[in-house]
Parts: structure tokens; C-alpha cells; sequence
């Protein structure tokens, strides 16, 4: 309960961010490295061949401008696919936010290398927004060593900022203090019900964002208290879901291949939620 109160306090304190929040989900948040990023975004885990680079353009002719893949997923090339299809006159590549991973095979300064490369060419892209360990190493010295590959790719200017994903405080304290660029974003399971408050608290403590994977999937849309607020707002409970994390001060990836449901995930601003539903949710946890 202690964490509970203490993160309303912060929310309110505008730590996070997102209080007094744009109008959109296309309106960008600026992270600690003054780069910038939409303040939700469309994940492709699960999506493969012709539904992921459909999904990916599809999402991106509704507005949506950041998108999320892996090398693990096995579909940067669908996903570069389904970028290029959508661009035009009115979305350029400049205007998108690409994030990719490095994979535990690659966690080396080498490794880094190697991997961006690859990365860039299935995608088909000469640069990206953001490059994140996606989980990490057991060893320390491994997590520190590919922390370097990034801040090294960073430098070369083919990607413009750097990150995590998975760590916790453990992981995250050995990192920081032989980092000499800080992760702008953690990106850790967050939904209703499956949140880590003290890994929140501690990023959001150190100016990094957390970026919610699963923000639907893994919830609690089940729970009386989500029914409730989805039948007061005339919404889904999985659009309660994604606004909720909004409103925590999160930046949410939901991932779909249904056409209908990647449009109801982007239709949360007419609407929020009360400091004392906010708190309902957070106590699902």
C-alpha cells in the first residue's frame, strides 16, 4: 500500500510526465536524453508474414507512428515491409519511432554491432530510434559489456537513443554505475494486476521510463473493478486497460493483427480516469 501511495504522490508531481497529457496518442514525450517518443506504441510480438506487415501499415495509417519488433520475433522484415508500405507524402520516415532488440546470443560489444547491422537491413532502414537489451545477462560484466556495444552504436549515429528491457533494480544498479549514457526506457511486463511497483519506482526515481509490454493481455480485464470503470466509460475493458497505463505513467505497446481492435486501441483520449480509480487499479497488483 505504502508503494501505492507513493506513486500517486508522484504522478501528481508530474514525475512521470504524462499529467496534463496531450490530446492523442501521437503527441511525444521527451526522454532523458532529449529525444522524443509517442506516448503509446504498436507491438508485433506474435505477428509474422503477411498479417504483420498488413497489421504494421494498417496501424500506421491510423496514426500510429511508433512501432516495437525483435529479431526474436522472426518478423523485422515483415515489419520493415509494413513501414515502407505506409509511407508517403504525409508519413515519412522521420516522423516514425522504430525500436529493436539486441538478443541474449548478441550481448557483446561485437555482438551489438553485428546485430544492429542485421537489424537495419531486415528492416530496411538506415537508422533507429531506439536499441534496448532485451533481457538480461545473469553476469553483470555481460549486461555492462553490451551496454557498451550501445553506447558505441550510439555514437556511430545509427541509432538515437539506447535502453533496456527486463532488468530490475538489481540488474539495473551495476549498469548505472558503469554507464556513461543512462537508458531512457525500461521495458518490463505491465498490465492490471502485473505490475512491479519497486522496479516503476525505481526507474521513474532515475528518469526512465517504463514501456509496457502485454498491457492488455496479461491483465486483470476480468476484474470487477475494470467492468465497472469499462461500463461507466463506454469503453472496453481492454481500452481501460491501455489507459490506465497511460495515466501511470507508462508507454504502452499493445500488439494486434485485428483491424477493429488496432483502432479501438488508439481511441482513449476521450476519456480519463480519477485519482481514486486509478488507485482501484493499482491494487489489483
Amino acid at each position: 500500500m505504502k508503494i501505492v501511495i507513493a506513486f500517486i504522490k508522484l504522478k501528481l508531481s508530474n514525475q512521470g510526465g504524462l499529467l496534463n497529457m496531450g490530446k492523442s496518442f501521437t503527441d511525444s514525450l521527451k526522454l532523458n536524453d532529449g529525444n522524443r517518443i509517442p506516448l503509446m506504441g504498436f507491438g508485433t510480438a506474435g505477428l509474422k508474414g503477411r498479417e504483420a506487415e498488413e497489421s504494421v501499415a494498417y496501424a500506421l495509417e491510423q496514426g500510429y507512428r511508433f512501432v516495437d519488433t525483435s529479431p526474436n520475433y522472426g518478423n523485422e522484415t515483415d515489419v520493415g515491409k509494413g513501414i515502407h508500405t505506409a509511407l508517403n507524402e504525409s508519413i515519412k520516415r522521420e516522423d516514425l519511432f522504430v525500436l529493436t532488440k539486441v538478443e541474449r546470443e548478441d550481448m557483446s560489444v561485437e555482438g551489438v554491432r553485428t546485430s544492429l547491422e542485421e537489424s537495419l537491413e531486415r528492416l530496411n532502414l538506415d537508422y533507429l530510434d531506439l536499441l534496448i537489451i532485451h533481457a538480461p545477462d545473469d553476469d553483470d560484466a555481460v549486461n555492462i559489456d553490451t551496454w557498451k556495444g550501445l553506447e558505441a552504436v550510439l555514437e556511430s549515429g545509427k541509432v538515437k537513443s539506447i535502453g533496456v528491457s527486463n532488468f530490475t533494480p538489481d540488474n539495473l544498479g551495476p549498469l548505472l554505475e558503469n554507464a556513461a549514457v543512462k537508458p531512457v526506457i525500461n521495458q518490463v511486463k505491465f498490465a492490471p494486476g502485473t505490475v512491479d511497483w519497486e522496479t516503476k519506482k525505481y526507474c521513474e526515481s532515475r528518469n526512465i521510463f517504463i514501456m509496457a509490454y502485454s498491457p492488455i493481455k496479461r491483465g486483470k480485464l476480468d476484474s470487477d473493478v475494470i467492468r465497472k470503470l469499462a461500463k461507466k466509460y463506454h469503453k472496453t475493458p481492454e481500452q481501460i486497460a491501455l489507459r490506465w497505463t497511460i495515466e501511470v505513467g507508462t508507454i504502452p505497446i499493445p500488439r494486434s493483427g485485428n483491424k477493429e481492435h488496432i483502432r479501438d486501441n488508439a481511441e482513449l483520449f476521450d476519456f480519463s480516469l480519477t485519482e481514486d480509480e486509478i488507485k482501484e487499479v493499482n491494487e489489483l497488483n
